[in-house]
């Protein structure tokens, strides 16, 4: 079974990927955003880097309006539907994820991959880990479609504790997050 884990900066589609700092990951999506951009003819408008650059720069999910207090600073109120149209965007080309239990977003750890991963959630500190088991996807979308169901995407979002947190408080969970 090949199963991929991202956080957060792109690599080989076959390779496993490692931590990195958070520097680096931001600076590669950017980078990969920008390319994206290029090679397909989109705006990479100020508004929607930054609101990559704010994901990308986060172990956590964020929420919206958390993406809009960080983005506003003196003298410059970024604007609700700046920071929504910029999810979508993202969302729709693959660079975000959104959380959809939590209504929060993740940045995609390898967003030029074809999608289909799911998200391992640590419900103490809300770190995510997108992991790409492609068997898993298959089995789901031939779920759905053995049952006539017609698979539009799959969402799949789990939660634990992360392997920082077990290892901080071995044993009973602390309060969840969720």
């Amino acid at each position: 079974m090949s199963v991929q884990l991202a956080t957060m900066t792109a690599a080989p589609q076959d390779a496993q990927m490692t931590p990195t700092s958070q520097p680096s990951r931001e600076h590669a999506i950017i980078g990969d955003a920008e390319q994206y951009c290029r090679e397909n003819g989109l705006r990479l408008t100020r508004g929607r880097r930054q609101v990559l650059r704010s994901v990308a720069a986060r172990p956590a999910a964020a929420k919206a309006y958390d993406l809009l207090e960080s983005l506003t600073t003196p003298g410059h109120k970024m604007m609700p539907p700046v920071v929504y149209r910029a999810l979508d965007f993202w969302i729709t080309h693959g660079f975000i994820h959104k959380i959809e239990s939590l209504n929060a977003y993740v940045a995609c750890g390898h967003p030029l991959h074809n999608h289909g991963c799911q998200l391992l959630v640590c419900a103490e500190c809300g770190r995510t880990l997108e992991v790409c088991n492609d068997r898993l996807r298959r089995e789901l979308i031939a779920t759905a479609e053995e049952n006539g169901f017609a698979y539009q995407r799959v969402v799949l979002e789990v939660y634990g504790r992360c392997q920082s947190c077990r290892q901080t408080a071995p044993g009973a969970p602390r309060q969840p997050m969720l």
